[in-house]
């Protein structure tokens, strides 16, 4: 019984205690959501995290011992979460280089620097000139290897320079450039996310067609705006003339017209006399493209995106934001009980 009660109840106030820190005045409630609260969160979500990973160890092992289809990829997988895992909390690497003396020979410095940074003599020299006496100079790469870097030391006190060999501290070598870590997120996880996303583009494709089929009106609506949009975004678009734009919905016109009177004739009539009406009221008012910038492919496709596009975003979000409330209400009053497993 306790272990359904304790859970319930610990929600039940954390949850209250997190509700009246947003509406209510007072120090103790505001200190427990701005600072106790997002902590508590933090330690929660690094369990999770671990859990996550020794469930995805399990998932991907299980598979490999069990030669279950496509088996191969889980051992990517596996080396590719100890890889991670290894450059990120066992090798810092992020090893630099500090001249805490330039000497008499700035010349052959430069160059070694140059060479080691892989930049222009002269860039280098222009550099170590703007270097004040006593100031330490921190050469710009970064060494994935401890040998690397002791070798510029030793070129660098070789030529009359005082050079010591350093890392950068841990936590802060994962966003360093020229890193172990850094190289495998710029050479390994970016091109894979490249690559999925390039794929995803495919789907998208796909699902885009099959959604554009026109069926009903819901659906011809999303072709037509479709278009607008994909139109509308590339150069070709702003070269296309509104009088264009003005055509194609007189002859939007006479299809809608054609579904209502289911006559060709009729249909014919309407369009040919729609074109004419418009071309000869355009001649009469001296209609030009600037005048009727309005019906223009890129400023149809903005109105799309500023107004119906965030309505429909809005109106997502407060759907959101109502079933979070409600979601969030049945876990604090112990009406929904997912998280116990029931």
């Amino acid at each position: 019984m306790l272990k359904r009660q304790i859970p319930l109840a610990i929600v039940f106030l954390t949850g209250m205690a997190t509700l009246f820190g947003w509406f209510v005045d007072n120090v103790v409630f505001e200190t427990f959501v701005n600072d106790t609260a997002t902590q508590w969160f933090d330690i929660i979500a690094s369990f999770a995290m671990i859990l996550g990973s020794l469930n995805l160890l399990r998932v991907q092992g299980e598979k490999v011992l069990r030669r279950k289809r496509n088996w191969i990829y889980s051992i990517f997988a596996i080396g590719g979460f100890f890889f991670s895992i290894t450059v990120g909390f066992l090798f810092r690497g992020a090893n630099y280089v500090e001249i805490s003396d330039l000497g008499p020979n700035q010349g052959a410095i430069s160059e070694v620097i140059a060479s080691a940074e892989n930049i222009d003599p002269k860039i280098a020299a222009v550099t170590l000139s703007l270097v004040e006496e006593n100031e330490v100079f921190e050469v710009s790469r970064i060494f994935i290897t401890e040998s690397g870097a002791k070798q510029l030391v030793d070129d660098l006190n070789a030529n009359g320079a005082k050079a010591e060999f350093k890392s950068k501290t841990w936590g802060g070598h994962i966003l360093e450039k020229g890193t172990l870590f850094n190289w495998m997120f710029v050479y390994l996880f970016t091109p894979l996310s490249a690559t999925m996303f390039a794929l995803l583009a495919f789907f998208v494709a796909s699902a885009s067609y099959r959604a554009f089929r026109i069926r009903n009106f819901e659906a011809t609506l999303l072709l037509i705006s479709g278009i607008i949009i994909m139109v509308g975004r590339v150069p070709l678009g702003s070269l296309i003339s509104p009088w264009f734009v003005l055509y194609l919905i007189v002859l939007g016109g006479g299809i809608v017209s054609n579904s209502y009177f289911k006559d060709v004739k009729r249909t014919f009539q309407i369009t040919t006399g729609g074109i004419l009406v418009v071309t000869i009221a355009g001649f009469i008012a001296g209609w030009s493209p600037d005048s009727i910038y309005f019906l223009s492919f890129p400023v149809l496709q903005e109105w799309i995106y500023s107004v119906p596009n965030i309505a429909g975003s809005r109106a997502i979000m407060i759907g959101i934001a109502l079933g979070m409330v409600g979601t969030s209400l049945r876990i604090i009053l112990g009406i929904e009980k997912s998280f116990l497993g029931e």
